[in-house]
């Protein structure tokens, strides 16, 4: 449990606004199942009383963490995909969509930080 004052911290992938019906539609299906809230991370951090909140846009660290897993994957195949089976082809597939929807300006990956109240 976070006591008074306590700092945390978390990365989130979020649908930035602003995106027309359709991206947004797009970006839901590409990207985990909690991106589809409406709200800011700002506005879910204050209603949770966090003061001193911070937003840093991690996109482009997210997308070359994700782009190595994809490597990753595909080099150890052979040894992956016995132990996986059809698996192997969903998260290679999931891959591939964040890495393009976050390219695409689909998806962000944020770190956010706050301060509990004292």
């Amino acid at each position: 449990m976070l006591g008074p004052g306590g700092r945390t911290a978390f990365t989130v992938i979020v649908i930035p606004e602003g995106l027309a019906k359709s991206d947004h539609r797009r970006a839901a299906r590409m990207g985990p199942r909690a991106v589809t809230t409406t709200r800011p991370i700002p506005t879910l951090m204050s209603a949770a009383r966090f003061v001193d909140v911070e937003v840093i846009d991690a996109t482009q660290a997210f997308i070359t963490t994700v782009k190595a897993w994809f490597d990753a994957f595909a080099q150890r195949e052979s040894e992956l995909r016995p132990l996986l089976g059809a698996e192997y082809d969903d998260r290679q597939k999931g891959r591939l969509e964040m890495i393009e929807a976050a390219r695409g300006g689909l998806l962000q990956r944020l770190l956010v930080g706050g301060t509990a109240p004292a």
